[in-house]
């Protein structure tokens, strides 16, 4: 049998053999976790900045979303605006753990109408009459602005929030399944009363009339219907001036400024409704625009202080 060959410590004076195997032993172990503790920093750096990467793509990401939908369909983009502008005020009272995905769906439900043909579209924008056919294309436009956002990472409850956005509380509506009640995503259940609250509004953040909501009370959620109510009605605690009102040379305009009344191009066709707020891409396009000579301006905006 070949013989094991071990080395001996070296002994520190007054020191036993045993002392000092331990001794090594802990210093071996202190060395490996000091190795491990590095490698999980390091790792960590690297998560960090992976996610912060993430973090970038995913919100330019959506704002080109947002920017695409207020050129194609300026109105459905005005009308996202405010209901996302409701979404903040009401979401802080609802107590809402991930109020960004609220916020985003609030912007970004009307995408799945940019499937939808022009004509329908207009329709359904100005209120004009709409066949059973047509209302289901409508309401089923959401599948398609889910299955686009859920594409993104991290997005997987706003594309639920959208999908069910038109969902009543009672189960009706679009998606034609059995979810009904608490199960439908809260988000879901906040938007569905903004939404419709919006379509009966008029002006920008004004003459909201809750009369009609009230009158199919099944169809919400009572009791975020009631914070939405003592939230959003007219004279509310909540209730904002809408900003300074300027009119401005399109070079002087802000992203956030708010459109306060309609951009339309030198043929008369809809370039931003009011009550849009401006991004850098709407802006710069305005700006183009001006420089074509097919708009002119100055622009008149709302601008927070």
């Amino acid at each position: 049998m070949r013989g094991v060959c071990s080395v001996a410590p070296e002994l520190e004076p007054g020191e036993t053999e045993a002392e000092a195997l331990l001794k090594r032993r802990l210093e071996r172990e202190r060395r490996a976790r000091a190795a491990a503790e590095a490698t999980i920093e390091e790792k960590s750096r690297e998560l960090f900045k992976a996610n912060e990467e993430l973090e970038q793509l995913l919100t330019g990401s959506i704002k080109v979303l947002a920017d695409v939908l207020a050129m194609a369909r300026p109105e459905l983009f005005q009308q996202a605006g405010k209901v996302q502008r409701w979404a903040r005020r009401v979401a802080p009272h609802l107590k809402i753990k991930r109020g960004w995905e609220l916020d985003l769906a609030a912007m970004l439900y009307p995408l799945g109408m940019l499937s939808l043909p022009d004509d329908l579209t207009r329709k359904r924008i100005f209120n004009q009459y709409l066949t059973d056919d047509e209302r289901a294309q409508i309401a089923e436009s959401t599948q398609s602005a889910h299955d686009l956002l859920k594409n993104f990472p991290r997005m997987d409850a706003v594309a639920e929030a959208v999908l069910y956005s038109g969902k009543g509380f009672d189960g009706s509506g679009f998606p034609y399944d059995d979810v009904k009640g608490r199960d439908i995503p809260e988000a879901a259940r906040v938007l569905k009363i903004l939404i419709d609250l919006s379509d009966i509004a008029t002006g920008v953040d004004r003459k909201r009339d809750f009369k009609p909501l009230l009158a199919k009370r099944e169809d919400y959620d009572l009791d975020i219907l009631k914070v939405v109510y003592e939230t959003l009605k007219i004279g509310s605690p909540g209730e904002r001036a809408e900003g300074e009102a300027l009119t401005l040379d399109p070079n002087a305009l802000r992203p956030s400024d708010v459109v306060r009344s309609d951009i339309v191009d030198v043929n008369g066709a809809l370039l931003l409704a009011a009550g849009s707020p401006l991004s850098e891409i709407t802006i710069r396009r305005i700006k183009a625009l001006c420089e074509a000579d097919r708009m002119s301006g100055p622009i008149k905006v709302s601008r927070s202080q």
